[in-house]
């Protein structure tokens, strides 16, 4: 059987991947998801999003203790990232998974929806790249996906992060592409 992809647009969210100044690399970012997303949808891939969302009274918010501090410390501060950033849909036919964890595929529908449309392959996209993405291209490898991480359609909670995910951990569980060459891989199988 042939590669069937699909997009996997991860935590591209108002808070956490909205540019806030003319530098910003989300700018970069936002871009090369753009443009990936507009050629899955010329060539019918489908374009899967999700969308980290919380409970008001935090319940099934993970309380695991580590030894890194969290960035929202404080019970009283909800986590609402907000909407998926108008710029790249979501469209009435793509498909938005709400999670509660770092991988979209703990306890959702996603491997439901990736079974239905008997998709094989995923190009990955989305920021965190060392935290969400990540964990969503671990957990592909283990149930056997096929994973593309595009590289300048990501963004780590560093630059050294970043590196870190692309150049030692994705190479062993996917290949690595950037939106360019992803775009022609798209074009060259369909």
């Amino acid at each position: 059987m042939g590669e069937k992809p699909a997009v996997l647009a991860i935590d591209l969210q108002e808070a956490v991947a909205r540019p806030r100044s003319p530098k910003d690399p989300r700018h970069g970012v936002l871009a090369a998801s753009q443009a990936v997303i507009r050629q899955a949808r010329l060539q019918s891939v489908p374009v899967i999003f999700t969308k980290t969302v919380s409970r008001s009274d935090r319940k099934g918010v993970v309380t695991a203790i580590t030894d890194r501090d969290r960035r929202q410390s404080s019970s009283a501060v909800q986590w609402d990232f907000g909407e998926i950033l108008p710029e790249l849909g979501p469209l009435a036919y793509d498909i938005v998974i709400c999670k509660f964890q770092w991988s979209p595929f703990y306890a959702t529908s996603l491997e439901l929806f990736l079974q239905r449309l008997e998709v094989n392959t995923l190009l990955l996209m989305g920021i965190p790249t060392n935290l969400a993405v990540e964990s969503t291209a671990r957990d592909a490898y283990d149930r056997n996906y096929h994973c593309i991480a595009i590289a300048d359609a990501m963004m780590g909670t560093t630059p050294e992060e970043h590196h870190f995910s692309m150049t030692y951990v994705f190479p062993r569980i996917s290949r690595v592409m950037t939106s360019t060459a992803t775009i022609a891989w798209l074009a060259a199988k369909h």
